[in-house]
């Protein structure tokens, strides 16, 4: 057998989200702050639309134009940025002090002139905004019962704010956690907020949604203007984003999914099973590790597979890969007697396959990739084709 270096190969160690992993309470010693997470949801593009001077709608792709970008022959480069742009926005998750909160975060492009009175001397750049707020307001931005033609807003209840100039991707999430730490120990004082208006529209087979990302202050007074009925539509009288329907959809919902409703008195079991939840969906596996422990602890018969499976996931994070391969020993052992749960358990075969690799067991992880694509876990054939010839 061939040596392969394992740097070439990364685990794809699929978030297996239960839609029963509905609950879960406060339990005893738990962290008061995890890591931000991976991103849970992105949208790339968007059509920035705004009024021009000459009562006219224009619009650029990811930036809202100037009101004067029709008539202006020579725009700045400062001008070129619009009345707003963006490069990206993301959604990631972070508990802090046992409550889920979700993190919008917006790159964008920026610069800055060397000589600002002269503008001389631009140089262009991408920065960064972020705002962490509770993750029950992120349902509210785009709810179940929706209506087209009816606009709606939303006060996100912004827990801290940040703005990073010319930032580094490398780095964002320590400035983040930088923030909540500081506004957890009372050394920085959050003013500002955050509100989202949307306005879902259909126009015989097309269905969109106008958005507009508000920047404000926890004024309740500057906050209610924008959430008065009466005034929602004019939010969007001069400006606006707008996405296909489903776009919006998807951006919103796909991170709403990881965050988990509370119950008020599930079982002692339960509550370490979802709390390691949440500590392995923010990136927090070591806590994570320790209340699947206790969860096992208390109740070592449970026939969850789900559980040995999310426990593995973690030890494979954390590169205990032979820690991880008992875990998935022990979920496979536990075989599904719901349908619906049947392909979350054929993907332990995939991922002990990876841990197998990583402790140098080729054989015995193209055997496990081997019985994942043979049960129907397609994307086991890249790693067969890649490893196992």
């Amino acid at each position: 057998m061939a040596y392969f270096d394992r740097k070439t190969i990364f685990p794809f160690l699929i978030f297996l989200f239960i839609c029963r992993l509905t609950v879960f309470a406060q339990i005893e010693d738990p962290n008061n702050f995890s890591v931000i997470s991976e991103p849970l949801s992105t949208l790339h593009t968007a059509q920035g639309w705004s009024l021009q001077d000459n009562g006219k709608w224009a619009y650029e792709m990811n930036i809202i134009p100037n009101s004067n970008s029709r008539t202006v022959r020579n725009p700045t480069p400062k001008e070129r940025l619009g009345m707003d742009n963006f490069i990206r926005l993301e959604l990631r998750k972070v508990l802090i002090e046992d409550k889920q909160y979700n993190v919008l975060i917006k790159i964008y492009r920026d610069g800055e002139y060397e000589f600002p009175l002269l503008e001389d001397g631009w140089r262009n750049f991408n920065s960064a905004k972020f705002w962490v707020f509770p993750a029950n307001n992120l349902i509210k931005v785009f709810p179940e019962d929706i209506e087209f033609e009816e606009a709606f807003a939303t006060n996100l209840d912004v827990y801290c704010y940040g703005e990073i100039k010319d930032y580094n991707p490398y780095t964002l999430n320590d400035k983040i956690v930088n923030r909540i730490n500081r506004t957890i120990d009372a050394t920085y004082v959050n003013a500002a907020n955050l509100v989202i208006a949307v306005w879902p529209l259909r126009d015989n087979d097309t269905e969109v949604i106008r958005f507009k990302i508000i920047e404000t202050y926890n004024k309740k007074t500057l906050t209610g203007y924008y959430l008065e009925p009466s005034n929602i539509k004019k939010l969007f009288s001069n400006s606006y984003y707008q996405v296909f329907y489903y776009e919006f959809k998807n951006f919103i919902r796909d991170a709403t999914i990881y965050n988990i409703p509370v119950e008020s008195t599930p079982s002692e079991y339960m509550s370490y099973y979802r709390w390691g939840v949440l500590k392995y969906q923010s990136g927090n596996y070591d806590g994570a590790v320790q209340d699947f422990d206790k969860a096992v602890e208390i109740n070592p018969e449970t026939k969850d597979f789900m559980l040995y499976s999310y426990r593995g996931n973690a030890k494979t994070k954390l590169r205990d890969f032979n820690g991880a391969i008992e875990d998935f020993d022990r979920a496979l052992d536990i075989e599904p007697t719901e349908v619906v749960d049947y392909s979350n358990w054929v993907r332990n075969y995939y991922n002990r396959g990876v841990a197998k690799f990583y402790v140098n067991d080729i054989n015995g992880a193209c055997r496990d990739w081997h019985n994942a694509y043979e049960l129907g876990f397609g994307l086991a054939l890249e790693y067969l084709n890649k490893y196992c010839q």
